[in-house]
C-alpha cells in the first residue's frame, strides 16, 4: 500500500500545473524560518529508518496522548536457528543483535517510537491503556482476543493487519500476522504511517505482498556503484567496496565475516520494512569461493544476522564449479558435467546439503550459464533446460529454487541479439511432454528475465518473453544499482521505469486465441495472467559500503521503489517517491513538492539527453557511463554502432517484419503495432525501425530536428533540478545538501557531455544543421537589433555591437509564447557579460536554461 492510499486518507498531490515552472508560487511559500530536520553531519546512514521527532506539535501530541506502551507477548520464545555459537558485532557497533522476529519487532517499535515521539515509551506486559500490541494468534493470547481468525485467513504467511481497537475502556493498536515474520512487516508498516505524520485514529490497514518471492541479488564485484572511495568501486582500509567482507585485508582484516558489522543490519531492517525476503549474495558472473567450507561459514554467520528479519540466503553459481580444484578431491572432469549424469546431479546435491547443514533456510542458487563468456550446458550440446533441471534435481529433496537467467545472446542463434533469448527459452518452454503436459523446466525452477529485451537501459520495449513462457515459472529482474541511468553520479528515480514495465499491457492471449483479463507485465510475473501458483522479483542491488550505502543519496530511493513495488506492483511510483521523501528528508509539504517533482522527471530526462526515441546502448564500453555512439568493439552486438545504424537515411535498428523481424516475438496485437513505424510509439521509435531523417513526428518538427530538441531537454531538465536543489538549502542538512549539490553539478556537466557528443555524430550523418529553436529558443533585443539563433548547447554566445550601441537587453522575446524570461544580470559596458535566464516546461516536467551573452564591439 502507498501511504497516500492506505485506509482511504487523503491523497497529496504534487502535479505541477500545465505550463508551470516551479517557482514559490507554485511550491507553496516556505516558511520565512526553517530549520532541517535532521543534524548538519547526518550521513544517509540510516536510509529512510531514521526515526527523527515529529516537529508538527499538533500531530506529536495526538500521538504520544495514543502510544504509551509496547507490547509483543512472548518476543524471546521463538528464537531463530543460529549456527554460529560466537556471533558478534565489531568492536564500537550501535546496532545489536537479535534472536527472534518477534525481538526484532518489539525493538523496532521501541527505536521507532522512541525516536519520533521525542521519549521513550517502554515495553510492557498485559493490556495498557494506549498499548501498541504486535503478534501472532499463536505467540500472544492477547492478539488472539482482539483479532478474528476469519480476519487473519486472508493475510496468508507474509500479510498484516494494523487495527485500532478499544477493550474495556482501554485503546490498543494491534498489528498482527499469521507469522511472525507478518507481524514485522507490519510493524514497519506501521511506523512508516507514522513517519509520514498520518492519523493514528480509525486505523483499519491490511496488506498482502502480491509476489511470494521478493528476492535482491547482490553483486560484490561488478555494476557496484556505492564504494566507499571517490569512484564508488573501490574500497577503504582494505575493504572492497561491497556491502559484506569476506576478504577484507589491511586494517578491516579483522571485520571479515563472522564478524557482524552496523551496516548489515541496517540493509536487514530496510529490506524487512519493504517485506524483500531474499538475497543471493554474489554476482552471477559467479566465484565459485562461495561454495568452499570456509566462505559457507561465513555465509551462515550473515544467514544468523538476517534472519530474524525474514532474508533467507542464496548464491549465485558457476555451471562448471565441479571442476574447480578447490573441492579436490571431490571434483569433476568437463566431460562429467553432463547435467543428466548422476555424477554431476551428485556433486550438487553434496553443496547443497553442505549450506543447509550451515543454513537449513537456505533458498537455491542462481545461475548464468552460457552468456558472456560463462560456462554452461551448451558446452556439452545441450540447453538451458537441460543444464536448469539438472542442478534442480540434484536439490530439489532439499526444498530448493534454481533461479535461471535468461540473458544470453549467442550470435550463431540470431544476427539480432533482441531475438535470441526467446529463441533460445522459447521451444524448451512449448516442447510437449510424454505425460501430456507442455513445458520441459522443471517446477522448482524459475526463469529469471530483465525486464526489457536488450539490457537496463533506461527505456525498452517489455521482454516478449514476459507471456509466451506460459508454463514456466518466470521471475522479473530489474536493475536498482544504476548501471546504465546515472551510476552514482546522476539523479535518476527509477519507479517510473519499473512502474512503465509492470503495466505494459503484454496483449497476452489464451489457447482460444482470446486476449488475457490480466495480462499486464505485472500479472505475469505474479502468476494471475496465467495461473502460475508461485510467483517472484528479483532486484539486483546498490548497497554498498559508502557510509550512505548506496553512493548516492537519491539512489536510496531506487531500492525503496523496488521494495514497494515488490510488495505490491500495481503502486503508483510518483506516491512512493512522496512516501520515500516523508521519510527521509522532510515531511514539509513544500519540500515533499519540490523533491518529488525533482525525482518523477529525471528518468525521462535521462532519456531525453541519453538515448531518446528509441536509440539504444550508446555507452562507450569501458564503464557504460559515458557516450560513445561511434565505438565499434570486437564483439558486434557490444558495439554502439550496431544499435544506432546511423547512416545518410536515418538511424535506427529497423526489426520490423522486413527487417529482423524480432517484432513477431510479441502477442499478435503487439507484433501489429511495433511492426509498422506509423503505430510504433514514438518512444520506441528506434527500437523498432530505421527512422528517416526528414520524416515528419507528431510535434510538427522532422525526425532530426525532434531528437535534437529531445537532447535539448534533457540537459535542460538537470540544469533545472540544480537550481530546484540549490532552493532547498536552507530547508535540508547540511551535509547531505552538499553532498547532492555536487553530484547534480556532475550530472548537468555529463547531461551536456552525452547531448554535445551524440548530436555531433548523428550530424555527420544526416548533413543538416543543428536547430536553433529549441524548447528554450529565445531572441534578445539589443543596441535595436532583435538578434537569435544562440544554441543552447553552448555554454555562451557572443555578440558583437556597432560601435556606441548600449549592452543593455531591453527585451527578451522567447520561441515559445509559454517560456518565461527573466534577466539576471546586464552588462556594464562592453565587452560585458549578461545573463538571461529561460525557464519552461516540457512533458516530463520543467526546464531551464541560462544564456551567457558576451558582448564586443
Amino acid at each position: 500500500m502507498s501511504l497516500s492510499d492506505e485506509n482511504g486518507l487523503r491523497r497529496r498531490s504534487f502535479l505541477i500545473g500545465s505550463g508551470a515552472v516551479l517557482t514559490a508560487s507554485v511550491l507553496g511559500a516556505p516558511p520565512a524560518q526553517a530549520s532541517p530536520p535532521f543534524p548538519g553531519d547526518y550521513d544517509g546512514s540510516d536510509l529512510w529508518l531514521r526515526y527523527e521527532p515529529v516537529a508538527d506539535p499538533g500531530v506529536l501530541a495526538r500521538y504520544r496522548a495514543a502510544l504509551g506502551a509496547i507490547v509483543v507477548e512472548n518476543a524471546d520464545r521463538a528464537k531463530v536457528h543460529r549456527h554460529t555459537a560466537n556471533l558478534s558485532m565489531a568492536p564500537g557497533s550501535t546496532e545489536h543483535l537479535v534472536e527472534s522476529t518477534l525481538a526484532a519487532a518489539r525493538d523496532e517499535l521501541v527505536r521507532g517510537l522512541g525516536g519520533l515521539l521525542g521519549r521513550p515509551v517502554p515495553v510492557a506486559n498485559g493490556c495498557p491503556d494506549r498499548a501498541v500490541v504486535v503478534g501472532t494468534p499463536e505467540s500472544s493470547p492477547l492478539v488472539r482476543g482482539l483479532v478474528p481468525a476469519r480476519d487473519l485467513t486472508p493475510l496468508g504467511t507474509d500479510g498484516y493487519l494494523i487495527r485500532s481497537l478499544s477493550r474495556g475502556g482501554r485503546r490498543v493498536i494491534v498489528i498482527a500476522g499469521n507469522t511472525d515474520v507478518a507481524a514485522l512487516y507490519g510493524t514497519f508498516a506501521f511506523l512508516r504511517h507514522l513517519q509520514a505524520q498520518q492519523p493514528v485514529a480509525e486505523l483499519k490497514l491490511s496488506s498482502v505482498p502480491r509476489i511470494n518471492h521478493r528476492y535482491l541479488n547482490y553483486w560484490e564485484t561488478e555494476r557496484l556503484y556505492a564504494g566507499n572511495n571517490a569512484t564508488g568501486t573501490g574500497g577503504l582500509d582494505g575493504e572492497t567496496g561491497a556491502m559484506f567482507d569476506f576478504t577484507a585485508t589491511g586494517a578491516s582484516a579483522g571485520l571479515n565475516l563472522p564478524v557482524i558489522l552496523d551496516r548489515y543490519l541496517v540493509a536487514a531492517r530496510a529490506m524487512a520494512s519493504l517485506g524483500l525476503n531474499g538475497l543471493t549474495i554474489n554476482n552471477v558472473n559467479a566465484n565459485s569461493f562461495y561454495l568452499t567450507p570456509a566462505a559457507i561459514e561465513q555465509e551462515a554467520a550473515l544467514a544468523d544476522a538476517l534472519r530474524p528479519y525474514g532474508i533467507k540466503l542464496a548464491v549465485s553459481i558457476n555451471y562448471a564449479a565441479p571442476t574447480d580444484a578447490r573441492f579436490a578431491p571431490d571434483t569433476l572432469t568437463r566431460e562429467q558435467l553432463d547435467p543428466y549424469s548422476a555424477q554431476f546431479r551428485d556433486w550438487w546435491t553434496r553443496r547443497a546439503r553442505q549450506l543447509q547443514a550451515a543454513i537449513p533456510d537456505f533458498l537455491g542458487f542462481t545461475v548464468k550459464a552460457n552468456s558472456e563468456g560463462q560456462p554452461g550446458p551448451q558446452d556439452l550440446g545441450y540447453d538451458h533446460g537441460d543444464g536448469a533441471n539438472g542442478i534442480a534435481a540434484a536439490v530439489a529433496p532439499l526444498g530448493m529454487r534454481i533461479f535461471w537467467r535468461t540473458f544470453v545472446y549467442n550470435a550463431d542463434v540470431d544476427p539480432d541479439r533482441l531475438k535470441r533469448a526467446y529463441l533460445e527459452f522459447g521451444p524448451i518452454d512449448a516442447e510437449p511432454r510424454p505425460d501430456g503436459t507442455t513445458g520441459r523446466f522443471a517446477g522448482n525452477v524459475f526463469l529469471q528475465t530483465k525486464n526489457g529485451p536488450l539490457d537496463y537501459q533506461a527505456r525498452e520495449p517489455a521482454n516478449p518473453l514476459f507471456g509466451r513462457m506460459e508454463h514456466t515459472n518466470q521471475a522479473i529482474e530489474l536493475q536498482i544499482t544504476q548501471e546504465y541511468t546515472g551510476q552514482n553520479t546522476m539523479l535518476c528515480y527509477l519507479g517510473p521505469l519499473w512502474e512503465e514495465v509492470l503495466k505494459s499491457d503484454t496483449y497476452a492471449t489464451g489457447a482460444d486465441g482470446r486476449l488475457l483479463a490480466k495480462r499486464l507485465v505485472g500479472h505475469v510475473v505474479d502468476g494471475t495472467a496465467q495461473g502460475h501458483p508461485d510467483s517472484a522479483i528479483v532486484g539486483v542491488a546498490n548497497f554498498g559500503n559508502a557510509d550512505n550505502l548506496t553512493g548516492h543519496h537519491f539512489a536510496q530511493a531506487n531500492l525503496y521503489a523496488f521494495g514497494r513495488l515488490a510488495w505490491d506492483w500495481t503502486l503508483p511510483a510518483r506516491d512512493i517517491a512522496a512516501d520515500w521523501v516523508r521519510l527521509t528528508w522532510s515531511n514539509r509539504d513544500f519540500v515533499v513538492r519540490a523533491i518529488v517533482a525533482m525525482m518523477m522527471g529525471s528518468r525521462e530526462a535521462l532519456v531525453s539527453y541519453q538515448t531518446p526515441l528509441g536509440v539504444a546502448h550508446q555507452f562507450r564500453s569501458s564503464d557504460h557511463y559515458g557516450p560513445n555512439p561511434a565505438e565499434r568493439l570486437a564483439r558486434d552486438d557490444w558495439s554502439p554502432v550496431y544499435y544506432n545504424k546511423a547512416d545518410s537515411t536515418g538511424l535506427g535498428y529497423d526489426r520490423s517484419p522486413t527487417g529482423s523481424g524480432f517484432t513477431a516475438q510479441y502477442f499478435p496485437v503487439l507484433a501489429a503495432r511495433y511492426g509498422d513505424l506509423e503505430t510504433t510509439p514514438e518512444n520506441l521509435l528506434m527500437w523498432f525501425h530505421h527512422v528517416p531523417w526528414d520524416r515528419r513526428m507528431r510535434s510538427g518538427r522532422i525526425f532530426w530536428d525532434e531528437l535534437v530538441y529531445r537532447y535539448q531537454t534533457g540537459v535542460h531538465y538537470v540544469s533545472w533540478l540544480r537550481q530546484a536543489w540549490d532552493s532547498l538549502e536552507p530547508h535540508v542538512d547540511a551535509r547531505r545538501f552538499a553532498e547532492v549539490k555536487a553530484k547534480l553539478a556532475a550530472h548537468e556537466a555529463d547531461a551536456g557531455s552525452w547531448r554535445d557528443t551524440c548530436v555531433g555524430y548523428w550530424q555527420g550523418f544526416s548533413g543538416r544543421a543543428i536547430p536553433t529553436d529549441g524548447p528554450l529558443a529565445i531572441a534578445i533585443v539589443v543596441g535595436g537589433r532583435t538578434i537569435g539563433g544562440f544554441d543552447a548547447g553552448a555554454p555562451s554566445s557572443t555578440v558583437p555591437l556597432a560601435a556606441g550601441a548600449s549592452p543593455r537587453i531591453t527585451k527578451v522575446v522567447p520561441a515559445h509564447p509559454a517560456v518565461r524570461c527573466e534577466v539576471l544580470s546586464q552588462a556594464a559596458g562592453v565587452p560585458g557579460r549578461a545573463v538571461v535566464r529561460v525557464t519552461g516546461k516540457t512533458f516530463f516536467g520543467p526546464i531551464l536554461k541560462d544564456y551567457v551573452f558576451d558582448f564586443t564591439r
